[in-house]
């Protein structure tokens, strides 16, 4: 029965990212004032109790993995950083003209992309730019997503500093032949600096992202990864299914072939 059901639903689908989900978006019977009442209502339903939470999403990376389903742009030009975040803080300020009231803060998340591709200093104007427009919780979450291939202990403490105290790490493998098929070679000595780093500066919730299902990978892979995982003791874990869909993701996913991918009972176990 339970492998029926895995069978059953074991078929791509619209990512779970948003609701309706965009196959049904449907622009013909919702308009701009219809959106506009909704955001207000749902703002005064939320702020006013707990507070409201932020995802900015900071898309930049300086190499593309081909794991990847994010909206995401791949460049080594730094210079892109500015012009980004005045985007970004100008529509921050569109909402703000929008709400009835000061907006309270109780969670903001930085997600790419790489937000560590952003240099310490950027990330700064960033954060001082949405909370300078708002009031903090009383138990506020800041959280953000690193490489550990380019987050610098600066990086960290310069965050840390902001109020921020969750970070994630992107894992996903530690084979070698796994990482060059996905590109993303990283060691395990880079997440184990990095790791270290956070605790030692005083973050109270180091997640590790994990990824089963990837090219090349095998169950013995995925033992090992497990066990250097549990050597450095992150708070909390990810373990997340790798989406094999070359039509969509383009050349990045046409780097391997569809059997160099596990599936059914093997991805299963």
């Amino acid at each position: 029965m339970l492998n029926s059901l895995i069978q059953k639903y074991n078929v791509p689908g619209p990512r779970y990212t948003s609701y309706p989900t965009v196959p049904y978006w449907n622009e013909e019977q919702f308009s701009l004032h219809q959106w506009k009442k909704t955001f207000v209502k749902s703002f005064e339903e939320s702020n006013a109790s707990e507070g409201i939470s932020l995802y900015i999403h900071l898309p930049f990376c300086e190499s593309l993995c081909t794991f990847c389903g994010c909206h995401k742009r791949i460049t080594k030009r730094h210079e892109v950083e500015h012009p980004y975040i005045d985007a970004v803080l100008k529509e921050w300020q569109l909402y703000c003209d929008l709400f009835p009231n000061k907006p309270k803060i109780k969670e903001i998340h930085l997600g790419g992309g790489t937000p560590t591709f952003f240099s310490p200093e950027n990330l700064e104007r960033l954060i001082y730019g949405i909370v300078a427009k708002a009031d903090l919780a009383d138990e506020y979450e800041f959280s953000f997503e690193g490489h550990p291939n380019n987050t610098t202990r600066e990086h960290l403490q310069k965050l840390f500093d902001l109020g921020f105290r969750r970070v994630s790490f992107g894992v996903q493998d530690y084979s070698p032949k796994v990482q060059e098929a996905i590109h993303r070679v990283q060691s395990f000595h880079n997440v184990a600096k990095v790791t270290f780093w956070a605790r030692e500066i005083g973050y109270t919730s180091i997640s590790h992202d994990l990824i089963y299902g990837l090219p090349f990978q095998t169950l013995e892979d995925v033992v090992d990864t497990i066990e250097k995982t549990k050597s450095l003791s992150p708070d909390r874990l990810a373990f997340y299914s790798y989406a094999h869909v070359p039509w969509i993701k383009g050349n990045g996913q046409r780097g391997f072939k569809d059997e160099d991918v596990p599936k059914d009972e093997e991805k299963r176990k």
